[in-house]
């Protein structure tokens, strides 16, 4: 089961929260600031100031460890206590933020966590995004009827090793993820495009850098590929509109494009990534 939560970060009860944290810290003074952060008012677009009742303040420094705090026991320790040990096969869960997933070995266990987590939610105020709220099947005994999922960026899908035979998990960065990543970066493109051309590739290179450390991962190789040509067709694109006359045309891109991004492009042809040029182009 995969699923998501609605709105989290601006619907955490501020009661609930502040007893949670009251379990495990003994100071009154600590607690009262932490209510106080909690009250802090939000300063809106028109001026105006607003004073959430329940949420965290987006932005605040302590935020996502009280986010955490509160989902610790909404969620982690009642499926470690309760649904864990009234199941009948093993089952797991894996939680970031307000994302997680959810393993059972038999149905019948995961079709009733699916039933009792809504209730659960709404004690605490939380509600389930029913969009992106499913029970599916991921069984590598049965292959043809396994289904793919979704998580953290991650497409994980049940297959057979080309080399070995055996079963295995790969982990492919996703469709969706990988879409929104070109779109943001043609949107940067489009705003920095005049900035002078060393900031703009030591932007790039930091930017290729970073999804290649979250995404390298065995099997992923020809999504990064995929990420890296369409970083530079969009690069490309957005660089000859800084003016009515062209900037580059394609060997003289080429030769940019090494210039500054040589052995990052190079750290990335080691994990198995073969960089093409942008022969479409032409």
């Amino acid at each position: 089961m995969e699923a998501d939560i609605k709105g989290f970060f601006d619907h955490i009860d501020h009661g609930w929260l502040l007893k949670m944290v009251e379990k495990r810290v003994d100071d009154r003074a600590f607690i009262g600031l932490i209510s106080r952060f909690l009250e802090s008012g939000i300063k809106l677009p028109d001026g105006t100031t607003e004073f959430p009742e329940n949420g965290t303040p987006q932005g605040g420094v302590i935020s996502p460890v009280l986010a955490n705090i509160y989902l610790h026991y909404v969620l982690d320790l009642w499926f470690e206590k309760k649904v864990k040990t009234q199941g009948q096969g093993k089952a797991l869960m894996v939680r970031y933020a307000d994302d997680f997933v959810a393993a059972f070995r038999y149905h019948g266990d995961a079709a009733r966590f699916y039933r009792e987590l809504g209730p659960r939610f709404a004690k605490f105020g939380l509600e389930l995004a029913k969009e992106k709220t499913k029970k599916l099947q991921f069984n590598r005994f049965k292959k043809d009827c396994s289904e793919t999922f979704v998580f953290l960026g991650y497409e994980f899908r049940q297959t057979v090793s080309m080399i070995k035979g055996n079963d295995i998990v790969t982990t492919t960065m996703s469709r969706k993820k990988l879409r929104s990543t070109v779109n943001a970066f043609a949107q940067w493109c489009r705003e920095h495009r005049n900035k002078r051309i060393a900031w703009i590739m030591g932007m790039v290179k930091s930017k290729l850098a970073g999804i290649s450390n979250y995404f390298n991962l065995p099997g992923n190789s020809g999504r990064l590929k995929e990420v890296t040509t369409l970083f530079q067709r969009k690069l490309f694109f957005w660089l000859n509109r800084r003016s009515e006359r062209k900037s580059y045309n394609v060997k003289t891109f080429n030769v940019m494009w090494k210039q500054f991004l040589g052995k990052s492009l190079r750290s990335l042809a080691n994990e198995g990534i073969q960089i093409s040029f942008l022969s479409s182009l032409v």
